[in-house]
This record gives structure tokens, sequence and C-alpha cells, in this order.
């Protein structure tokens, strides 16, 4: 095969080359595009590095092809400039030898290669489509990640005004914010490693679920700023409503405790002064407009009303059943007065009215059934004791 300078112009060659040299010197640059900065090769972390880390010989060795010749391109220029008719110069300058100096890992020069000006590019050649492939790779996964984090890069953004009309504290988009800028500055740097590594995926999917559960919580909280006032009202009014059956309650039960008795309920402990502390929490939630805060709690308020229903019923049951109990006590009451003054007639129609044992047990049954509250134990025990004192005097 007969050299490709015998059957080009060696000025068409020499510039074919050039553009040549220029096309293969952009694989030593990482492209930019959309704004976004990539980071260099050398900052590159994981997978990513490890990747370039293969090919760094490559990458070494097209600079030195490149540089050695960049220099032969820029002597053959010098050449056509000073003669441009002079064609034999040239043409031996682009044939013959170029020196191609390789460099160590250490940075010192390893190896010398001379070898014709053509092969050497031809070779660059094949370095650049390697490392191109690798920075095509890299690319790829880095738009793939980019591509990942840009619909929870949206959600955030769109729960600017939301979150500033329930007042969500500055701190927590801001913590959300921050996790993506993490995100996005490890995809930059191991963008394979975003790609295919569990451990990137795992913490985009964690500030994913953080998004909704944020997004979550802003929607409570603006329901809630729609819904818990009136709630609010509407539970001051049945603690209210609450206190004044708990009065009542206590009312009818004044006096019953120290009675002696069928077993029946206590008086309640009053509930309505602890619900309305709760009730003042909610309160302070709407006057300072605490939305946020209250979605942290949104069954409070439901709780709240359950409670008080509950304790409105018990106070409603404990007032019923003190009520009962005085009932039974006042017919009790005129039971036992029943039998004391037969058993007083009794004791006239025997010609006992002037006994004086008789008397005083009369009265102290009298002055017990007369008592309020009344001791029905003592009561029933008085009358029992006149009844027996004027049955013994009736037995001959």
């Amino acid at each position: 095969m007969s050299d490709p300078l015998e059957r080009a112009d060696p000025g068409t060659e020499l510039d074919r080359l050039r553009a040549e040299c220029a096309r293969l010197a952009e694989a030593l640059v990482v492209p930019d595009d959309d704004g976004y900065r990539h980071v260099d090769r050398h900052e590159a972390t994981g997978e990513t590095a490890r990747v370039w880390q293969d090919v760094q010989w490559r990458i070494n060795e097209l600079a030195a092809q490149l540089a050695a010749a960049t220099q032969l391109l820029e002597r053959a220029t010098l050449v056509r400039q000073r003669q441009p008719a002079d064609h034999v110069e040239l043409a031996q300058l682009l044939r013959g030898p170029c020196e191609v100096v390789l460099i160590s890992a250490t940075g010192a020069p390893a190896e010398v290669v001379r070898r014709p000006l053509p092969e050497v590019i031809a070779a660059a050649g094949e370095n650049h489509s390697a490392v191109l492939a690798v920075a095509t790779v890299v690319e790829a996964a880095r738009e793939a990640a980019v591509d990942r984090l840009t619909p929870l890069a949206e959600r955030l953004a769109s729960l600017d005004g939301p979150a500033g009309a329930v007042c969500t504290p500055t701190a927590v988009l801001t913590e959300l914010r921050a996790e993506l800028d993490l995100l996005r500055a490890g995809a930059d740097r191991d963008p394979l490693g975003a790609a295919e590594g569990a451990a990137w995926q795992s913490q985009r999917d964690r500030l994913d679920n953080r998004i909704t559960e944020v997004a979550s919580r802003i929607g409570r909280a603006e329901q809630l700023r729609h819904q818990l006032p009136d709630a609010v009202d509407e539970l001051r009014m049945l603690i209210g409503r609450l206190d004044a059956h708990e009065t009542e309650a206590r009312l009818a039960w004044r006096g019953l405790a120290a009675v002696p008795g069928e077993a029946v309920d206590g008086a309640l402990e009053p509930r309505a002064g602890t619900l309305r502390a709760r009730l003042r929490r909610l309160e302070q939630r709407c006057r300072q407009e605490q939305w946020w805060d209250a979605a942290g709690e949104p069954e409070a308020a439901t709780q709240l009303g359950v409670e008080v229903a509950s304790a409105t019923v018990l106070a409603e049951r404990t007032r019923d059943t003190a009520a009962a109990h005085r009932r039974r006590l006042a017919e009790f009451r005129v039971e036992l007065r029943g039998r004391l003054e037969a058993f007083r007639h009794k004791a006239i129609s025997l010609g006992r009215s002037e006994d004086l044992i008789l008397t005083d047990l009369y009265d102290e049954a009298r002055r017990l059934l007369r008592a309020d509250p009344l001791d029905a134990t003592a009561a029933d025990q008085a009358v029992w004791r006149y009844q027996g004192a004027v049955n013994e005097e009736a037995q001959p």
C-alpha cells in the first residue's frame, strides 16, 4: 500500500492531521452542558473513579501522543509558512518519525516511542475512542441520576407556597434541600455508583419518602387551618355543657357520701377543668396559626371530643344515680317514720306513754329521722331499738 502523502498534497494532509489532532484533544476535557458543572475525573469517587482509573494509561498515552503530534505539526506549519512552495521538506516532516515520550505513573519519562506522525495520530484515535466510550457511559449515568432527582426537586419546590401558608418551620424544607444537594453531589462525583449502587438509591428513596411525609403533613395542616377553628368552638361549647353537668351531679351527690346504705357510685372526679386546659392548647394553635404543629397531632381535637362526650355521659349517670339514691333515702325515711309512729301508738295503748326509757328511745329515733343528710343505718337501728323496747313492755 502506498504512503498517503504520496497520493495527497502535503499541505492538505497537514490540515487534515491538524484537524484530527484538535478533535482528539477534546477527549482530555470533560464537556459541560446545560450549565451543570461536571466534576473533573480526578475528583471522581467510587465506581466512577475505578472506571476512569482503568483507562488512565490511555489518557496519559493520548496526552503524550497529542503533545508530540502537536509539536511536529507546529514545525510543519512554520515550514509551510516560510516556504509555501517547498512540499518536499513538509512531506519529510509529516512522514518522518514522531517521538512520543510516555510518562510513568510517577510523572517521570518512562519510554520514548518513535513512529510516523500518521501512525501516532491513528494510535491516538484508538485511545480517544476508548476514553470517549468511558466518558459516554459516565455521562449517561450522570444524566440518569439527574433524571431521577429532577422529580424530587420539582416536588420539593412545589411545597414552598403551601409550606408558608401553614407556618412550616424553615428548617424542615432546608434539611430536605440539603439532602437533595448531597444526592446531587454524590451523583456528580460518582455517576456510576449512583446508577448502580444500592447506597445512593437508598438515600434517594429515603428522601422521596421524607418529601412525601412532609407534603402529607402540610396537606393535613392546610385541612386543619380550615377545620380546627370550628372544631375548637364546638369543643368549647361541649366542655361548658360538661362543666354544668358535673356541677349538677356534684350538687345532687352532696351529703350522700357519708350516708350508709346500699352501695352506689361515688361522686365523679371533675374532668371539665382538665379537658379545658387541653382545649387551650388547641386554641393557642388556632390563635398563633400553628397549623404545622397541629398537623403533628391531627387526632387531638377528635380525641378531646371523645373524652368530653365520655365525661358528659359519666356526669349525667352520676347525677342520675345520686338523685335515685336520694329518692330511695326519702322513701326509707318515710318507712322508718311510719314504723316509729306505729310503735309510738302501741306504747300509748299499753299505757307507757310516760315511760322515760321509751321516750328517750323515741326522741333519739325522731332526731335521726329528721337529720339531713339521713344516716339511714343509725336511724334504722334507733327505730329497731324503740320497737324492741315496746315489744318487751307488751310481753306479760
